[in-house]
């Protein structure tokens, strides 16, 4: 799932693999990619992030699947963008 901190909208990874036409194997590695650059964080269990998330209640309802937000610096990648 992707959860984006701006403005709390959250998609699940099969469903946007599938509105930019890309196999779910080749987003899961290009989320990760761009995790590795700085672009996004996970949030991997409650332990982490679940206190203050907005997404909180996601940990459950995916079964322990990985979500990802924005970091600042993806944020601000985003705002440059728009």
């Amino acid at each position: 799932m992707f959860h984006e901190n701006t403005d709390c909208r959250i998609i699940c990874l099969a469903e946007l693999a599938r509105r930019l036409d890309v196999p779910p194997a080749l987003l899961e590695a290009m989320m990760e990619n761009l995790e590795q650059m700085g672009y996004l964080q996970a949030l991997e269990g409650c332990k982490k992030a679940c206190g203050s998330c907005a997404a909180k209640g996601l940990c459950a309802m995916i079964g322990g699947g990985k979500v990802w937000s924005l970091s600042e610096k993806g944020a601000r990648a985003a705002a440059g963008a728009a």
